[in-house]
């Protein structure tokens, strides 16, 4: 299972929140991180590059502060490319 946005009609940015809506309405939470990270980047042929953090992978990360989909956690730190380009 993945889920997506469609944008530009929904924005990409609603991507987690979507995520968290499924687990709210009874998904798994590590089915529905899944759905937004390695089961679309598979869908598409791309899983041995990105949608999950494996050495040797792309891809940017944020840490939060708790579950990513857990609705009170905050996002503490994003890296790009390697490097911290927040800080919270």
């Amino acid at each position: 299972t993945s889920i997506m946005t469609d944008a530009p009609l929904i924005p990409g940015k609603n991507l987690l929140l979507s995520a968290i809506i499924a687990a709210k309405n009874g998904m798994d939470l590590v089915e529905a991180l899944k759905a937004v990270t390695i089961n679309p980047a598979e869908s598409i042929g791309i899983g041995d590059r990105v949608g999950s953090i494996e050495p040797g992978k792309d891809g940017d990360l944020a840490i939060f502060s708790g579950h990513p989909l857990k609705v009170k956690s905050v996002v503490e730190k994003v890296l790009i490319n390697g490097e911290i380009v927040y800080r919270r």
